[in-house]
């Protein structure tokens, strides 16, 4: 039993086509990076109305093997990666009324584990049991 688990399983569509280093310039250190969205929403029920919005997350995918599994994923591939949460603090500058005031961003992302290939699925209407 593991008494801590960092887990996530994310599926949708990439953003964009894959950052990958090019062949000769894959090493045990490097990564390729995927922006994945995936789409959600909140049903307003005062207005009887779906207010949709999509997530965006950036998944690292570390090492060789992943580097050139991911190489030549185009945007709009339907992927599934499981992975874990990361969190990354990044120190920069921001100005207020001319002053400069250094702060601290956080910013999260998923370190892939696994990626999979999906086939996109056949979106339609359900049109009952008639139909």
């Amino acid at each position: 039993m593991n008494i801590f688990i960092n887990s996530v399983t994310l599926r949708g569509f990439l953003a964009r086509n894959a950052e990958v280093p090019t062949s000769d310039h894959i090493r045990h250190d490097s990564f390729a990076v995927l922006v994945l969205g995936i789409a959600s929403g909140t049903w307003k029920k005062q207005t009887c109305e779906w207010i949709p919005r999509t997530e965006w997350h950036r998944i690292i995918c570390p090492g060789p093997f992943l580097c050139g599994f991911t190489r030549g994923m185009k945007q709009g591939a339907y992927i599934e990666v499981t992975g874990e949460l990361h969190r990354s603090d990044y120190d920069r500058s921001i100005t207020v009324a001319g002053e400069r005031f250094p702060v601290t961003q956080s910013t999260y992302e998923v370190h892939a584990l696994t990626i999979r290939r999906l086939e996109v699925p056949a979106i339609g209407v359900d049109e009952g049991e008639d139909g």
